[in-house]
C-alpha cells in the first residue's frame, strides 16, 4: 500500500516541487497519533481511497495517457477520495493541516502502520479540476 501511495504522489503531485522551489517556507507538522478504533477506521478508509485512486491513475499513465486525463478518468474513485477526506476533516477539523499516523492489525495478524500528510492531500485534491 505504501508503494502505491508513493507512486500516486509521483504521478499526481509532480508540480508540488515547484512550490518549494518558489521560495515558500517549509513548516514542520506535528504528528497526530490516531488510536481510537473509529478514527483509525476513518483514516484507513481515506488511505484506501487514496491507494485505489493512485493505482487507477498509475495504470492509466503507464498506458500512455496524460496525467491530467488520468486524474479525471475515474470520477467514482475521485469522489470517494474527496468524500473520505471531507468526512475525516468534518469529524476532526483540527487535523486539517496535520500529519496523521495510525496502526492496526490486519487479517493476517500483521501490524500495519501508515501516515498521511493531510495538508498536502487537501491541496492536491483542491487542484484536481475535472470537467
Amino acid at each position: 500500500m505504501l508503494n502505491i501511495t508513493k507512486i500516486l504522489l509521483a504521478v499526481l503531485w509532480g508540480g508540488s516541487i515547484s512550490v518549494l522551489a518558489a521560495g515558500q517556507t517549509i513548516k514542520s507538522l506535528s504528528t497526530i497519533e490516531v488510536t481510537a478504533p473509529n478514527d483509525v477506521a476513518n483514516v484507513r478508509e481515506l488511505d484506501d481511497a487514496l491507494s485505489t485512486f493512485s493505482q487507477k491513475v498509475t495504470e492509466c499513465a503507464k498506458a500512455g495517457r496524460t496525467r491530467e486525463a488520468c486524474q479525471c478518468a475515474y470520477p467514482e474513485n475521485l469522489a470517494r477520495l474527496k468524500t473520505s477526506y471531507a468526512k475525516l476533516i468534518q469529524q476532526h477539523p483540527e487535523w486539517k493541516d496535520q500529519l496523521v499516523s495510525y496502526r492496526y492489525v490486519n487479517k493476517e495478524g500483521r501490524n500495519i502502520s501508515g501516515t498521511l500528510v493531510l495538508q498536502n492531500l487537501a491541496r492536491q485534491i483542491e487542484m484536481l479540476k475535472c470537467k
